[in-house]
């Protein structure tokens, strides 16, 4: 009875696996094939940064053709992706390399040897897969041929090491190049260092800098974050209602534009009918727009039909209101309680966060690695590569004790997520074993008797595809999660959220699955006879393989098809299009803004693959071969992705540090791989003691070895991965040196073996002066631009203010001084414009007074850092010769370093957003901008339009941000 049994089940499970391969293969070939349709038709979907970016940042044009790309994109140098992506897209590709290399070698070494093993000449009841797998060896006469799998996993976890050392010596190489190249040493973010949990005593910035006198090259600035929650407040409703009205203020406008369309349309027919009337007389068909004024608006868009809302919680409660007459009213009030709280501000106290950015790249990293301070839980947290964009402001609020209580109690809830977690996953575990179900639920074997495939469906199709859609839930809650437990960097809060969900996937992808389908067939029979079921436990724990075969097929097939087809994004870019894109910063997100990879949820599912791969290689090799297929394609997909429709933003560049622990995670399916064989050889004594007992043993030695390995890894490079070491900084300085030393001595002005010291008299001098002169360069260029800007508003002739920017030089430069030679050179005319230059006159304003209380204020500053510098020299006594400038700065002189806000909350200094209006064809828009500007609400129809359909359309970004270019502008 339990041979016939044991052959249903083998049957079962070819025939669950063949169900799964054929469906998945099917919506393979469907996606391959409508991305080979779609790919033609859609470049917004599958090829934005051939077009969108400007055109010195474009991806080249892969040839056209159904398969034409596919051998271009192969051929494509992976390394520019570092340009243009960043070096945790490089690393992310490299990843999925190292997997295809080392799962290739799995498939040639288990087929070879394991599959042989497994069923060359034995007698047994098995069939299908089973035939080829761990199960298939019961006899205890055939407990030697399991030494053929001892030796296979002893060379693939040899293998896996070596690639892996590899792997990381590449990626520290990798890493420590990008941070000190031109393009990323140059940007201030490489040279600042965010500190939490500073002192009271060190709340000033004179004591700050004090304390990082230490440092390499001196303190560039310092930053101290304070309590400023009486802006923060009024900011925060600010840019609310800014918001509210630009959705208001189009709204109106496509009302109007609808109806006056409407009329034109009225007018025409009576034209029409009048002319059959009157033969002979000719009038015109044309609507002629009479002048614009609040009446005509209030003709198109009655009162009663303008944009309403009311003021009370989420817009459904309190007093029911205009909407941009209440918009424009609170607009204008905040902007004057901002510009009043900033004249006379008086930040609160120090909320205990510091950012520090140090004249040289070496100098961050120096102050990032230093013990900071004499007592605990102080100054101990430290960051580098601190960007303004990436900073959570809400999370650097807190004291050093309440940032860890947070992040236990953020790990505390993770850990109860994943218990409370275990009961749909156990029920979908289940799924996979229905044979055994209908026999223990009565009421379920329907299920069984119904005819194929849909028994098929059931366990190999259903359970994989459940299990994937319940953890697409998972990323939000963990980001919660992790965004609780005090991170105060966006990008460190992916990198948690990896973290998290490798552990979630881990324990509910993979172990509580196979417990809930290889252990639960022996349940029964333990119970039963717990003496003599020993054996059958054994047997059935490498059963779970089945399921992660068809989940496998799932992911890498249908998983990887679908990264390809982009399936989710289409749908959404049209919906966006039609429902999203209705004000012009929406369309401008749908127009211009491109994709990006988060890797904190993508790699965690590619990591369990890998875990998964390794833990099965040996005991079902056929696993390694869909491995392989798997990252295959994703490999292809995601190059694919990175190189023609990604955009990764430079804030939330880790510059590869998901790499590390994609890597590190590779151990984990290595130690549970053996742990598991050691296990099965224990739970096999009962056959052949001896030789079970030492193939077990054989094994932990093994665990042991890799455990060593892979504390060795984590202890060699560890220190290498997170800081820029200090050899390759100071040869970087070194080798400057040397250049411009050699150029000295080439023009005579002789030669000396000085040493380079970077914290001599001179070379602090020179650091400063160096730092002095760049705001006064900037203070100039300033002083020209604004005069020019202000020349071109007062002759009435306007542009936009980024080609004003662009063409100033021209303009002072160029000989011609008419109005035609200036709209030339600015390129814009036009009368709504007139009216958004009173906005930019008002901007212009600000900034002037800016200027000039930045110069007064950087000339005291300056005087206040020479006394600093005479107290500083005190301690510097040995004379050397002075490091040239240029050696010292790391070409950031390219780089505005000017920010005086650059770390500081957003509420104290950043500007309103202007109001952006469509432009459109009857001239609404610029009455619409004049009533926002006289009441001092910026304002602009620059870059929108609205089509007479009223469908928004842009051609730029904000016109309060700078343009580069993009999408042929």
């Amino acid at each position: 009875m339990s041979i016939d049994r044991s052959h249903v089940l083998s049957s079962n499970t070819t025939s669950n696996f063949l169900t799964a391969l054929v469906v998945n293969g099917a919506l393979l070939g469907a996606e391959v094939g409508a991305f080979l349709i779609l790919k033609q038709r859609l470049w917004r979907i599958y090829g934005p940064r051939t077009v969108l970016p400007p055109p010195d940042k474009r991806a080249p044009h892969f040839p056209a053709g159904m398969v034409n790309w596919l051998p271009a994109l192969i051929r494509y140098p992976t390394e520019d992706i570092i340009h243009n992506n960043g070096l945790d897209a490089y690393m992310f590709l490299r990843y999925l390399k190292l997997l295809m290399r080392i799962f290739l070698v799995f498939t040639l070494l288990t087929f070879a040897v394991i599959i042989p093993a497994d069923a060359a000449g034995i007698t047994s009841s098995k069939s299908g897969l089973e035939r080829i797998s761990w199960t298939n060896i019961i006899r205890p006469q055939d407990q030697d041929r399991f030494s053929a799998h001892i030796v296979v996993v002893y060379i693939l976890t040899f293998f896996v090491i070596w690639m892996i050392r590899r792997e990381m010596s590449e990626f520290v190489h990798r890493r420590h190049q990008f941070l000190i190249s031109h393009s990323h040493a140059r940007l201030p973010q490489a040279r600042t260092v965010l500190i939490t949990s500073v002192p009271d005593e060190l709340a000033k910035e004179r004591e700050l800098r004090t304390f990082a006198s230490f440092v390499p090259g001196g303190v560039d600035r310092v930053w101290l974050f304070r309590d400023t929650r009486s802006l923060n407040e009024l900011f925060e409703r600010r840019q609310q209602a800014c918001a509210k009205l630009e959705e208001a203020e189009t709204a109106l406008l496509k009302n109007a534009v609808l109806a006056w369309r409407k009329k034109v349309k009225l007018h025409k027919k009576a034209m029409k009918r009048r002319k059959k009337d009157e033969e002979g007389n000719h009038m015109s068909n044309e609507l002629e727009v009479p002048p614009i004024t609040g009446e005509f608006l209030d003709e198109l868009v009655p009162p009663a039909e303008r944009p309403h809302h009311r003021t009370g919680t989420w817009g459904m409660i309190g007093h029911k209101v205009d909407t941009i007459e209440w918009c424009k009213q609170e607009i204008s009030e905040l902007n004057e309680k901002l510009r009043q709280g900033r004249e006379h501000i008086v930040k609160g106290r120090f909320l205990g966060s510091a950012f520090i950015r140090c004249n040289l790249q070496l100098g961050a990293h120096v102050l990032a690695q230093c013990l900071s301070y004499h007592e605990p839980l102080r100054m101990h947290s430290k960051w580098v590569e601190v960007n303004p964009k990436d900073i959570v402001w809400h999370n650097l609020d807190d004291g050093a004790l309440e940032m860890r209580s947070r992040k236990v109690i953020s790990w505390a809830a993770t850990i109860g997520l994943i218990i409370a977690w275990a009961f749909p996953v156990g029920f979908i575990g289940t799924l996979s074993n229905l044979d055994d179900l209908c026999i223990k639920v009565h009421w379920l074997e329907w299920l069984c008797k119904a005819k194929p495939p849909a028994p098929g469906i059931i366990q190999g199709v259903l359970p994989p595809a459940l299990l994937a859609g319940l953890f697409a839930l998972l990323p939000l809650f963990l980001r919660a999660l992790a965004w609780y437990g005090c991170i105060p960097r966006y990008s460190l809060i992916s990198v948690s959220v990896y973290r998290r969900f490798y552990f979630f996937l881990l324990v509910h992808g993979f172990l509580i699955v196979t417990l809930s389908s290889g252990i639960t067939r022996a349940i029964q029979k333990i119970i039963e006879n717990p003496t003599q079921t020993v054996q059958e436990l054994s047997s059935q724990l490498p059963g779970a393989s089945v399921f992660f075969l068809t989940y496998m097929i799932t992911q890498g097939l249908a998983g990887a098809g679908a990264a390809l087809l982009q399936l989710v994004d289409l749908v959404l870019h049209f919906i966006k299009k039609w429902f999203l894109g209705r004000t012009p910063r929406q369309a401008y997100g749908v127009t211009f803004l491109m994709p990006s990879a988060d890797f904190g949820v993508i790699l965690p599912r590619l990591s369990l693959l890998a875990t998964i791969g390794f833990a099965y290689s040996v005991l079902s090799p056929l696993i390694n071969l869909l491995a392989l297929l798997c990252y295959a394609m994703f490999y292809i997909a995601w190059k694919f992705l990175f190189v023609q429709v990604f955009d990764q933003a430079d804030e939330m560049e880790t510059g590869g540090l998901y790499f590390p622990m994609a890597i590190g995670n590779l151990f984990v399916g290595l130690y549970i791989e053996q742990i598991c064989l050691a296990c099965l050889f224990f739970l096999k004594t009962s056959g052949s003691t001896t030789v079970a007992v030492a193939q077990a043993v054989v094994m932990l030695v093994l665990l042991g070895i890799t455990a060593l390995a892979h504390s060795f890894i984590n202890h060699s490079y560890g220190p290498l991965v997170k800081y820029l070491p200090m050899s390759l900084a100071t040869q970087k300085i070194a080798s400057k040196y040397e250049k411009q030393r050699k150029h000295r001595h080439e023009r005579g002005q002789g030669e000396t073996d000085d040493e380079i010291d970077l914290f001599s008299r001179t070379t602090i001098r020179s650091v400063r002066r160096r730092i002095k002169k760049i705001p006064k360069a900037l203070d100039h260029t300033l002083d020209k631009t604004l005069g020019t800007t202000l020349n071109v508003i007062k002759t009435g002739l306007v542009g936009e203010s980024s080609s004003v920017q662009k063409h100033s030089a021209e303009v002072v430069d160029s000989p011609k001084t008419s109005e035609d030679t200036i709209a030339e050179a600015t390129g814009m005319k036009g009368s709504s414009e007139i009216y958004r230059m009173k906005s930019i006159d008002s901007h212009v304003s600000r900034a002037t007074h800016a200027s000039k209380a930045s110069r007064t204020s950087k000339k005291s500053k300056h005087s206040k850092k020479d006394e600093e510098t005479d107290e500083d020299e005190q301690w510097v006594s040995r004379p050397s010769l002075e490091l040239p400038t240029s050696a010292l700065m790391d070409d950031s002189d390219e780089e505005n370093e000017d920010d005086v806000h650059a770390f500081d909350h957003p509420s104290t200094y950043v500007d309103q957003p202007w109001i952006w209006i469509p432009k459109d064809h009857i001239g609404l828009s610029a009455f619409l901008v004049k009533e926002l500007v006289d009441i001092g609400v910026s304002a602009s129809d620059v870059g929108a339009e609205m089509r007479e359909d009223g469908i928004v359309e842009v051609s730029r970004n904000p016109p309060d941000k700078n343009w580069s270019g993009g999408h042929d502008a």
